[in-house]
């Protein structure tokens, strides 16, 4: 029978909390062997990870460890936004493949992180493993990771989030197998999965209806319906009550439809991007999304209101595709979506476990999300990434 066990600290101390979740997470939970473990740490933990990981070693006696650094954490019992916080996922699943991997570049001349994990991957085999995956946001694009995953022969499903911390340096951490990696990139890859399903939740609300990119310059937008679009984002600006253009390029974002022919902008259909670049000369404006004439964009801004009801329609979505509860959880949850969103703690979590029930669930909150779509690996902001497995327990 599997079992998933999962064990939660806000003790400082890394022997008290190594010791605190693995009780939850083994003993309470009843495991007779643990397979791999997952956990996720906020900063405050960054000075005790050579220890964390040495005793879960120990402690375990299992050497499929992984997980990263994030701003907070998360479990079905609400989430950790400051001090030290610690979640732990140990996993005995006898039927699956587990994979645990950590790489950085070790030298300037040397394979690069993509190349290690493609080269990893492709020799962990399967068909379709399921890959939950935690590259550092600081030193690595995540498009060069995206273009790998697309085009790996086994083709993994591949949900994730940037690892990360407060902001106060520019470091990540994540686990391996037998190392400790500074922003490196970290995963679990998991094969023979049954079933699994994921949604994604936007916290930006469109305004306004979309509209056609009419004439692009590299990568500037110059005129949306005809009209220029520097003329249009000061006009959306305007109506927002936007005093001055510098507030209005950090606030306000443009959606981008995953399915241009049928734009949809909630749920997984939609991206949102920053404006990256005002061109006054030209009256164009650029975001870091590639865009061609033709296309659809809408403007967008971060609401709360209408993040909570696209959160409930997306487990409703999930609850309607497996009324089953999943046997676990993994959320990739952005940085800026949480208090910092909804002006209250463990919104998320909360609405979950009334939608989906209880089940063994931990994340993470990250510098962007990432999730496996028919078109491919997407790259998300201001997202929550929900992935659901469901296992046989015999």
């Amino acid at each position: 029978m599997n079992r998933i066990g999962v064990g939660v600290s806000k003790e400082t101390d890394p022997d008290v909390a190594i010791a605190e979740v693995l009780h939850s997470a083994v003993k309470q939970a009843k495991l007779p062997k643990v397979n791999w473990v997952l956990i996720f740490f906020t900063p405050a933990h960054f000075i005790h990870a050579g220890r964390l990981h040495e005793l879960i070693r120990e402690q375990t006696n299992c050497d499929c460890i992984t997980g990263c650094s994030g701003m907070g954490v998360l479990s079905v019992l609400g989430e950790i936004s400051s001090g030290p916080g610690l979640v732990l996922m140990a996993g005995y699943t006898p039927e699956l493949r587990p994979l645990a991997i950590a790489k950085y570049q070790e030298l300037e001349h040397s394979a690069g992180v993509t190349q290690q994990f493609r080269e990893t991957l492709e020799n962990f085999g399967g068909e379709k493993p399921l890959f939950f995956f935690f590259p550092d946001v600081y030193q690595h694009q995540p498009h060069n990771f995206i273009n790998m995953f697309n085009f790996l022969k086994n083709h993994p499903s591949v949900f994730g989030a940037g690892s990360c911390n407060d902001g106060s340096q520019e470091t990540s951490i994540q686990f391996g197998p037998d190392i400790v990696t500074l922003n490196g990139a970290g995963g679990l890859a998991l094969d023979g999965v049954p079933e699994f399903s994921a949604g994604v939740t936007q916290s930006c609300a469109t305004f306004e209806e979309p509209m056609f990119i009419t004439e692009t310059k590299d990568d500037l937008i110059l005129s949306l319906d005809g009209k220029p679009a520097l003329e249009v984002f000061n006009e959306v600006a305007n109506e927002l009550g936007f005093s001055n253009l510098e507030l209005a390029a950090q606030q306000l974002l443009l959606s981008f439809p995953l399915d241009p022919e049928q734009p949809v902008f909630t749920g997984e259909g939609s991206m949102a991007r920053h404006v990256t670049r005002i061109d006054a000369a030209s009256q164009g404006i650029s975001t870091s999304q590639i865009v061609h004439e033709g296309g659809v964009v809408s403007f967008a801004y971060r609401n709360n209101a209408t993040a909570e009801q696209d959160l409930q329609a997306m487990l409703s979505r999930l609850k309607n595709k497996n009324t089953n509860t999943p046997t676990f959880g993994i959320y990739f949850n952005c940085a800026s979506r949480g208090e910092a969103l909804y002006g209250r703690q463990n919104v998320d979590t909360q609405l979950i476990r009334e939608t989906l029930g209880e089940f063994p669930l931990i994340g993470f909150f990250g510098g962007y999300e990432l999730a496996q779509m028919p078109q491919g690996v997407q790259l998300y902001t201001y997202t929550g990434v929900l992935v659901l497995v469901y296992l046989e327990n015999k």
